[in-house]
């Protein structure tokens, strides 16, 4: 793995210190890496992570309301709350378990990330290491 490309692809972004979690997984998929690696070294050159997929963080300024999209109202089959129930494990479930529900039943990501707070779990294992494990 060449960390002064992946480090020159954060770098690109135009909003300096910052990397939208998506522009974490273009990088890697365009590089055939894991989003970890990018995360790894996006934490090495201290750039933070911001507008996570799930709605879990970096919409606004931290601990502000508009920080995270959750706590809104969200309506999804009964099929997806089911399936979330079905991957969580003491009160969490992981990103990337959500990111397949939510591809695999036709609601957005952060539908998905939503739901999950809605049924009061916790999202770990962030495919990019922004937070928990």
């Amino acid at each position: 793995m060449d960390r002064s490309q992946i480090k020159q692809m954060i770098e690109t972004y135009p909003e300096d210190g910052k990397l939208p979690c998506a522009v974490a997984h273009y990088i890697a998929d365009s590089l055939g890496l894991s989003p970890r690696a990018v995360g790894e070294v996006a934490d090495e050159i201290k750039a933070s992570f911001s507008m996570c997929q799930l709605g879990a963080f970096g919409y606004g300024r931290k601990g502000q309301s508009c920080y995270k999209l959750f706590g809104r109202p969200v309506e999804v089959p009964q099929e997806v709350l089911e399936r979330i129930r079905a991957k969580a494990s003491d009160g969490k479930v992981g990103c990337q378990d959500l990111w397949e529900i939510a591809d695999s039943c036709g609601v957005t990501r952060v539908e998905a990330g939503n739901a999950a707070d809605s049924l009061d779990l916790k999202i770990t294992m962030c495919q990019i290491g922004a937070f928990g494990s």
